[in-house]
């Protein structure tokens, strides 16, 4: 497991990244109130998935914005799959803070992607059980 952090206009957002073999969990979190509401799913051709989950009532987590980014820029150095589990609440949040969000995002992935370059692994062997024809 490794921590990555980026602080500007007051918060910080955190990438916690955990390695199963190929596969990656992060997990992108901050604010005053770190949660989980968002997830997204990327695979290494870059396909994207993401699920939002309820805030409130008739209001959905708007994190998306961030996994989605982040998915982007990370997906080419992927050797499998990766989920980004996201929770990110700062309150009484202020224009300038929103808009440094994606900046602060960028500046996580540049150094999830520095990472991923230099602690790659070797594909585990998988053996599968014969098939059965009926």
């Amino acid at each position: 497991m490794i921590e990555f952090t980026v602080t500007k206009e007051g918060y910080s957002i955190k990438a916690v990244v955990e390695r199963q073999a190929q596969d990656l969990l992060i997990q992108l979190i901050g604010g005053d109130v770190m949660h989980y509401g968002v997830v997204t799913t990327v695979d290494k051709y870059g396909k994207l998935q993401t699920i939002a989950l309820p805030s409130r009532p008739e209001h959905f987590h708007q994190e998306g914005l961030l996994t989605e980014l982040l998915g982007h820029k990370i997906a080419s150095h992927l050797q499998n799959n990766a989920f980004i589990v996201s929770g990110v609440h700062v309150n009484n949040i202020s224009d300038a803070q929103m808009h440094v969000a994606p900046m602060i995002v960028l500046d996580l992935a540049a150094q999830i992607t520095a990472w991923l370059k230099d602690n790659q692994v070797a594909a585990p062997e998988e053996i599968f059980a014969p098939s059965k024809n009926h």
